[in-house]
């Protein structure tokens, strides 16, 4: 029975690992990845990248060396492995003040759904090599810290894995690395004062050399140069924009993960002297201050507020940790809880199976710019342009890979002399791998030989691609014409050729589903209709 319970707990582990890898492992290379490839492992060019560009050298240098694998099985592994232990420690934070972890695994699958439901970025901050290394690595390093510092201060276990960490807490993102500072700094002074214990003063300095690290890092200097506008503004006009612009928008992408952790203090109406309610409210005020600290910052890109959003989600935990433990349970408690978690679970899997979808659109269509770059290498051709990404939308614009791309660092990844750019296609081109070929005939008197169909994104709309004989049967006075099966008809016309998968391709999408396609008409000028029955 009790191997039955033993192995139950492992498989509700692995069930966020289950799930972040299948996406990593469809996710792929994609802007700064291609660049910091490129820079390899050599401790010389990371140090000059510290002192030139970014004090993120333990995060960059984790990049480089994941991105060198050139596996993607690795890379995913060690993508989900990262988000399974930052889940693991959150909930057992919010664990720490209890002596029973009966509900263990019921919390950490709430906390799950809820992590990926409330993320402002998941694409960016877990699904990228790059942003993973800069802020879900850095978070386990804040998470690891908070959960060994409690340790300590409760059972006096844990320290050798507090020192350990506490350089790389130190040493982990902008508008954390201060936080965890302050909280050493007040812990270790107060155990100091209570007990004369110094040990943590100890963890302190790592913490302090890491910060330092960091924040005084010369790259940091030199990357500042670039916005001396912004570091010229008084210290009342940076409080300003950031209040008026920055502000709302940081609280636009996360007022669900602060509304959620409001409402589960909720339980705490009856019972407020409880030390979960004070670490409850302690972490929702670190988030808020965590966002505040960016007034400083000429930048404040979305992903950044990967930091702000694990104090919130650690402030749930608190709170779930309460709800499921105490003795006395309340019925309203328990009724919140469950509506948070069904609710969770519901977005989840409606998120997930979108999610889902695009990354393996997006993983077809880094097939076909493979095999264009691949083509022109074995025909001795130049290649200086592939198709950017086209993001199928999903939940969230946040779902999204970063279409961002390095002209250079692109051209160097494929062994090429040149520099590569991106140019945009407005449709699902991943219907030329995965969606439905209807070939045509007569071809040699129309110009076309098949036609591509498939969803544009999960739930809506359809992709249509028309590949051409020859780019000269195309003219841009053609026009399609779609007809539906309640008798609504698109047109399309002045559309462009483009050159996918060897292919002249011609796209669009409609705004019904393929199955509500009853035929696809097209003319040029001065000849007749032709009409395709699909």
């Amino acid at each position: 029975m009790n191997n039955r319970i033993f192995n139950l707990s492992n498989l509700i582990i692995l069930i966020p690992f289950i799930f972040i890898f299948i996406i990593e492992y469809l996710t792929p290379m994609q802007s700064d990845d291609f660049v910091y490839y490129i820079k390899g492992n050599s401790i010389a060019v990371h140090l000059n990248h510290y002192f030139s560009w970014s004090g993120r050298f333990v995060s960059d240098y984790f990049s480089t060396l994941l991105l060198s694998t050139d596996s993607q099985i690795l890379k995913s592994t060690t993508i989900a492995i990262i988000v399974t232990i930052l889940l693991f420690f959150i909930t057992k934070i919010g664990n720490s003040l209890n002596k029973s972890n009966r509900y263990f695994n019921l919390q950490f699958l709430t906390l799950f759904f809820i992590y990926w439901i409330t993320i402002p970025n998941i694409g960016q901050i877990v699904f990228w090599i790059v942003g993973a290394a800069n802020y879900l690595l850095t978070n386990l390093f804040v998470v690891t810290f908070i959960y060994a510092l409690i340790r300590y201060f409760k059972e006096r276990k844990g320290i050798t894995l507090l020192l350990l960490v506490s350089f790389f807490a130190g040493c982990s993102n902008e508008n954390t690395t201060w936080i965890v500072l302050l909280t050493s700094l007040i812990t270790s002074s107060f155990l100091y004062y209570k007990e004369k214990n110094k040990i943590l003063f100890l963890s302190t300095l790592l913490v302090f050399i890491g910060f330092s690290v960091l924040i005084f890092s010369p790259g940091n200097l030199n990357r500042a140069a670039l916005s001396t506008e912004f570091y010229e503004l008084s210290l009342v006009s940076k409080i300003w924009l950031f209040l008026s612009d920055k502000l709302p928008y940081a609280l636009s992408k996360t007022w669900i993960p602060i509304l959620v952790s409001l409402v589960l203090l909720t339980s705490y109406i009856k019972n407020k002297k409880c030390n979960n309610f004070y670490l409850s409210l302690l972490f929702i005020i670190l988030g808020l201050l965590s966002t505040l600290s960016m007034v400083v910052s000429p930048t404040f890109p979305t992903r950044a507020l990967s930091g702000p959003h694990l104090f919130y989600i650690i402030s749930c935990s608190f709170s779930i940790s309460h709800i499921l433990n105490t003795k006395n349970k309340s019925i309203i408690s328990l009724s919140t809880l469950s509506v948070i978690s069904t609710l969770s679970l519901v977005s989840f899997i409606y998120s997930y199976s979108q999610i889902i979808f695009s990354y393996n659109s997006v993983n077809a269509q880094q097939k076909i710019r493979k095999y264009q770059i691949s083509k022109s290498i074995i025909e001795n051709q130049k290649i200086d342009k592939i198709p950017n990404f086209y993001y199928p939308k999903s939940l969230r614009a946040g779902d999204s890979i970063d279409l961002y791309n390095d002209p250079n660092a692109t051209g160097k990844y494929y062994n090429l002399s040149n520099s590569v750019n991106v140019y945009p296609i407005n449709y699902n081109y991943s219907v030329i791998i995965n969606g439905k070929k209807i070939p045509l005939p007569d071809s040699e008197n129309t110009g076309i030989s098949n036609i591509y169909i498939g969803k544009d994104t999960l739930l809506r709309d359809t992709s249509i691609a028309i590949e051409f004989d020859s780019v000269n049967k195309f003219t841009p006075d053609t026009k399609f014409i779609v007809k539906t099966k309640n008798g609504k008809y698109y047109e399309y016309k002045n559309l462009k050729v483009d050159t996918l998968y060897g292919m002249n391709v011609v796209g669009f999408i409609i705004p019904v589903v393929p199955s509500d396609i009853y035929s696809i008409s097209y003319k040029r000028y001065n000849e007749t209709d032709v009409t395709i029955k699909i």
